[in-house]
């Protein structure tokens, strides 16, 4: 039996990269698997993939800055299936690069909208979905860095390191609830972006991989791996973690 089957999981942000690979594979370990992101058309080319394959899949609207939004999201899970075991919040991006004395106030403050208070909103109603149901497991995506600084994108990571202090204090917040909450720290990922910037940048793109000690990008079927074990039952002892799939660059 897959590992997932009859499990209830949503994945934020699944429209391309590591969120549409997580849900294929999350189908494939038997869940039925809600995808959402502000591209509707995607979200639902990826929910008839996943149902040709043979498994389950919804496509519902989302724009996860938005509190209506993500409200109306979660109550139509609700009222779909009843209930939620598992999210994957793939949400975030960098909004642009400057020094800290250049970087504007409007940009600061929409880098956290996209990558900290999304996740927020997201997590709250999840939170309360399997507050109802008995339990469940979330998993939120920070970054490399959300562990360490970069020059330049500054609001980029304190978005980040703040994903990961929201989840710590509401993994301890909900322990007693049964619900397990950790968050994964990617560091190169080769999703559709790095293939751009590859052709683009490919003298920054080396330089890159010269500081990871495996020498390579992560493969994006890597990373849904991960979050995979994390929401599945092989990991029920392991709550408020940070997870580093970066190739050693952090061990440094």
């Amino acid at each position: 039996m897959s590992m997932l089957a009859g499990k209830i999981i949503t994945v934020i942000g699944s429209s391309s990269g590591m969120g549409r690979q997580t849900a294929l594979q999350l189908a494939s370990q038997g869940a039925t698997v809600v995808v959402g992101a502000r591209r509707l058309d995607l979200c639902e080319q990826l929910a008839e993939d996943i149902r040709s394959a043979g498994g389950c899949a919804d496509a519902l609207p989302i724009d996860a800055t938005d509190p209506g939004s993500v409200e109306h999201f979660f109550a139509c899970i609700q009222k779909t299936h009843g209930r939620l075991d598992g999210a994957f919040n793939n949400v975030g991006r960098t909004l642009g690069s400057s020094p800290t004395t250049t970087t504007p106030l409007e940009r600061f403050e929409q880098t956290l909208a996209v990558n900290l208070r999304s996740t927020f909103l997201c997590m709250q109603q999840e939170l309360r979905m399997m507050q109802q149901s008995g339990g469940g497991a979330i998993v939120n995506n920070s970054s490399i860095g959300g562990t360490r600084g970069f020059a330049n994108i500054q609001d980029y990571c304190a978005a980040k390191w703040g994903v990961i202090g929201l989840t710590k204090a509401a993994a301890l917040e909900s322990a007693a609830q049964g619900i397990r909450i950790n968050v994964i720290a990617p560091g190169l990922v080769a999703t559709e972006r790095f293939e751009s910037i590859r052709t683009q940048q490919s003298s920054l793109l080396e330089s890159r991989l010269k500081e990871i000690p495996l020498g390579r990008p992560a493969d994006m079927r890597e990373i849904a791996d991960a979050v995979i074990w994390l929401l599945g039952p092989a990991c029920g002892f392991l709550t408020g973690a940070v997870i580093p799939l970066d190739g050693g660059e952090c061990a440094r």
